[in-house]
C-alpha cells in the first residue's frame, strides 16, 4: 500500500477488530462464473462442499473445480475462487476425506475477518449514513424531470477534443474524491479517436442554462468541474467482449469536492443485508441526460425513470437468444415499452430506496441493452455493483 496515502481504517466486525493489512491480504479473485471472489481453503466454500458431496462428481463439475483452484493453504489443502458473500468463516469439523493441515489461530481469525469485511466503514473514504444517499426524490426513455435537490449524486463526464469539448456518458458521487462509472465510457477502444475523458461535471441540472431554477423561484449553486486525475478501470473488461463482463471503472478526481444541497454521494451497498439481496421483483430508478424518445441528441435536463428488476433466469433467457450470457456480476432491469436507459445515459446508476433508512444505494451502473431503446421483453444490463464492492475498496486503498 501506498504509505503517502495516510487512510485510516475502522473495522467494525460484530465486536471484532483488526486493521487494514486484514484487507490488504484478503486475495480477491474472478470465479468461473465470471463474478468477484475469494481465494480460500476449499473447505470455507459452501457452494464447492455441496458440489463434492455430490457423487459422483460430474464432468461439469471437475471442469469448474479445475477453472476455480487458485493455490493451497499449507501443504495440500487447495483454494479455490469462492463468491465472496458465500465464503465461510469458520473450517468444518467434518471433512470430505481431503488431507489439511490444520489452520493456525491467526488463519481462523482473518477468516472471521474476512467473511465480514462487507460491514467495514471506510471511515477517511465512504462518507456515513448522514452523508449519503439523501435525496428530496421520493422518465430518461419516457422519463420525467427531477427536481433541483433530486440526486444529488449525479455525475456527466466531459471528453476533450481537439474542436472543443462534450458531455455524454454519466456517473456516480460515491465519496469526495471518487466517481463511480462504467468502463466502455472511458476505454479508449468505445469512444471517439482523438476524445479524451477529462474533468466531471457535479451539480449539474440543465446543460441549456447559465443558471438553473424552479417553478418557485429556487436556484441551485453553479455546477462545479472537477478535472480526472486518474482512470481506474477493472482490469478484466474486454472491449472486445460482447457480454461487457467487468464493466466499471472509478474516475479519481484531483481534488475532494465539497459536499452541499446540489452535491452529495450515493451510498455503495456494502452492508451484509443489502450484499445479499439479488434485487430480483424490487424497483430500480435510473437518472441521467441521455437520448428520449423526443430527442435523439439527448435531454439538457436531469431525468429520471422507474423499471421492474429481473431476475438473473429471466435475463439469461431473454440474451441467450442473441447468444449474449449474463454473469453473476450483471443485473438486469426494465422490459418495458418505451421505458429504458438509452446512449448517453451509460455510466449512469441503477438506484435503490432503503425503505428502513430512507436512503438510495448504486446498485447498477448502466452497460448495455437492445439496439432500440425502450424495447418490450429486453430489459437492459447493469453491472451489478454488489459485485464489485471489494474492487472498488481495494481500489480506494491503492491495492
Amino acid at each position: 500500500m501506498n504509505k503517502g496515502v495516510g487512510i485510516l481504517l475502522w473495522f467494525i466486525i460484530s465486536g471484532f477488530g483488526t486493521d487494514q493489512t486484514m484487507f490488504q491480504n484478503t486475495e480477491w479473485c474472478v470465479t468461473p462464473k465470471n463474478s468477484t471472489g475469494q481465494c480460500v481453503p476449499i473447505d470455507t466454500c459452501p457452494e464447492v462442499m455441496i458440489m463434492l458431496k455430490s457423487r459422483p462428481l460430474t464432468p461439469k463439475g471437475g471442469d469448474y473445480l479445475k477453472a476455480a483452484h487458485c493455490g493451497f493453504h499449507g501443504p495440500k489443502l487447495p483454494k479455490i475462487c469462492c463468491a465472496f458473500n458465500t465464503v465461510h468463516s469458520t473450517v468444518p469439523t467434518t471433512g470430505i476425506g481431503l488431507a489439511r493441515s490444520t489452520p493456525s489461530q491467526e488463519s481462523s481469525q482473518r477468516l472471521v475477518a474476512e467473511k465480514n469485511r462487507l460491514k467495514v466503514i471506510l471511515v477517511s473514504l465512504l462518507p456515513d449514513k448522514y452523508e449519503c444517499g439523501v435525496s428530496a426524490a421520493s422518465k430518461i426513455f419516457n422519463g420525467s424531470a427531477v427536481g433541483l435537490f433530486d440526486f444529488p449524486w449525479m455525475a456527466l463526464i466531459e471528453y476533450e477534443t481537439p474542436n472543443g469539448n462534450y458531455f455524454k456518458c454519466g456517473g456516480s458521487l460515491i465519496s469526495k474524491r471518487y466517481v463511480l462509472t462504467a468502463a466502455h465510457c472511458v476505454n479508449e477502444d468505445n469512444i471517439p479517436p482523438g476524445s479524451k475523458p477529462a474533468s466531471v461535471r457535479l451539480g449539474e441540472y440543465d446543460l441549456a442554462t447559465d443558471i438553473d431554477c424552479d417553478y418557485d423561484y429556487v436556484c441551485s449553486d453553479d455546477p462545479v468541474d472537477v478535472p480526472i486525475a486518474e482512470i481506474l478501470m477493472h482490469e478484466r473488461y474486454n472491449s472486445h467482449d460482447g457480454n461487457r463482463y467487468h464493466d466499471i471503472a472509478l474516475l479519481k478526481l484531483a481534488r475532494d469536492v465539497d459536499f452541499t444541497d446540489f452535491i452529495k454521494p450515493i451510498c455503495l451497498p456494502y452492508t451484509t443485508d443489502l450484499i445479499s439481496q439479488s434485487f430480483a421483483g424490487t424497483i430500480g430508478t435510473i437518472v441521467g441526460w441521455g437520448k428520449t424518445e423526443y430527442d435523439s441528441s439527448g435531454s439538457t435536463v436531469k431525468l429520471s425513470v422507474e423499471l421492474p428488476v429481473k431476475s438473473h433466469e429471466e435475463c439469461t433467457h431473454i440474451y441467450n437468444k442473441i447468444m449474449i450470457v449474463p454473469s453473476e456480476g450483471q443485473i438486469c432491469a426494465g422490459g418495458e415499452q418505451n421505458k429504458d436507459s438509452c446512449e448517453g445515459d451509460s455510466g449512469g446508476p441503477l438506484m435503490t430506496l432503503h425503505e428502513e433508512s430512507a436512503l438510495w444505494y448504486i446498485t447498477g451502473i448502466i452497460s448495455f441493452g437492445a439496439e432500440k431503446c425502450g424495447s418490450l421483453g429486453w430489459p437492459g444490463i447493469y453491472t451489478r455493483v454488489t459485485e464489485y464492492v471489494p474492487w472498488i475498496i481495494g481500489k480506494f486503498l491503492n491495492l
